[in-house]
């Protein structure tokens, strides 16, 4: 009797253990709408990256992982299509259940930063769905982050929705708004990473001046070489393009070359393609009118590596000491930029506008009236209206 009740309270030990869940795993109970059987992958840090593969039935699926630490999880379909994201450590036990084919439509329980995250993506779904605003997005991530810097969902927030590309300085600070506890070393840093090599006195230094050989040129069969030079004219724009260089930007910088002198400003577009031959038939429909060039080995290149391009497409604004006034990631505000600070050097129809050009320009009215007055002295030995003498 004795051994039947010891093994009746092992198996109830047992079945109390399994319903906690281990101390040596945490434990995600998904349910994902439309997912049927296709397999997933989660992927966590312990230790170093790690990558562990799932398969549904029917939507529903157990991860289990290992972490003693709070980490980030994140989940993606076999073709790399991230599903959610969530934090966890050992001992924990959640449920996920989400519609991947509805914006912000996902429910988490299991831990109080999970269920924050998840109810901020709920609860701003639609603004987060304008992708392309990326200043609206990371106003709304900075107010966040700001009304709440002792919550882990707020370092979560920033960590995966804030557009740190063009904006570092912000995160930068925004990292530095939340309090200690609310970031764990394992959630925010390689974030922290990224953010701290945009801000660090390397990557926004003067730029110098560059020297590129693009190579044997098609037309001429000659090798060409461009060079960017601070000091040869007030202001410089460069252009880091890749892949994909959309119309938009092509059709600024041709109204820029258009508008300024050279020795105004110069435009310099440089590409971080892998190859060069397909950097020339990109470039190819584009009849441009400022320098171009391919930059072998992309933003690891000597020349430029120290300048730490973060992503394509990129605009540095220069002026003629090397002193970077931009840097982003947005055409529009390079060229508000430097429309700003050459407004008075716009060209007219006929020449370049400005107080200290020694180019041709328009004589002030004042001037006009002095050398335009038509007041003559009569000449010595005549009277005044007499007729000139022909000279023989």
């Amino acid at each position: 009797m004795t051994r039947h009740i010891y093994i009746i309270v092992m198996l109830m030990i047992a079945a109390l253990l399994t319903g906690c869940g281990n101390e040596d795993e945490f434990v995600i109970h998904c349910e994902i709408k439309g997912l049927g059987d296709k397999g997933v992958e989660m992927v966590y840090f312990n230790r170093g990256l790690q990558r562990v593969a799932f398969h549904p039935n029917d939507g529903k699926v157990t991860l289990r992982g290992s972490s003693a630490e709070l980490t980030p999880v994140e989940v993606f379909t076999l073709d790399n299509r991230l599903l959610f994201t969530c934090v966890a450590k050992n001992g924990e036990e959640l449920e996920v259940k989400l519609d991947p084919s509805k914006s912000g439509e996902i429910k988490m329980k299991g831990n109080e930063a999970s269920e924050q995250y998840a109810r901020f993506l709920n609860e701003n779904a639609v603004k987060l769905a304008k992708t392309r605003d990326v200043a609206a997005i990371n106003a709304l991530i900075s107010e966040e982050v700001k009304a709440h810097p002792d919550r882990i969902s707020s370092a979560l927030i920033l960590m995966t929705l804030y557009r740190a590309p063009g904006y570092e300085m912000q995160a930068d600070s925004l990292i530095h708004t939340l309090a200690p506890e609310a970031r764990p070393s394992a959630l925010l840093k390689s974030f922290s990473a990224l953010v701290g090599e945009q801000v660090s006195t390397s990557a926004r230094g003067d730029v110098r001046a560059m020297t590129f050989h693009t190579g044997r040129d098609t037309v001429s069969g000659r090798d060409t070489i461009v060079r960017f030079m601070p000091s040869f004219q007030s202001y410089g724009l460069l252009v880091f393009t890749g892949e994909r260089k959309s119309d938009t930007i092509t059709n600024r910088l041709k109204e820029l070359v258009k508008d300024y002198h050279k020795r105004r400003l110069a435009v310099m577009e440089l590409s971080l393609q892998p190859d060069s031959s397909t950097w020339r038939y990109t470039i190819r429909p584009d009849s441009a009118k400022w320098s171009q060039a391919w930059v072998p080995g992309g933003n690891a290149a000597s020349q430029i590596r120290n300048l730490s391009i973060p992503a394509t497409p990129f605009f540095l604004v220069t002026d003629s000491m090397g002193k970077q006034i931009y840097r982003g990631r947005s055409i529009a505000a390079a060229v508000d930029t430097l429309r700003t600070r050459l407004k008075r050097y716009e060209k007219t129809d006929s020449a370049e506008v400005t107080a200290d050009s020694v180019s041709q320009r328009p004589v002030p009215v004042e001037q006009e009236k002095l050398t335009l007055d038509t007041t003559r002295r009569p000449q010595r030995g005549l009277k005044p209206g007499a007729p000139l003498k022909a000279r023989k």
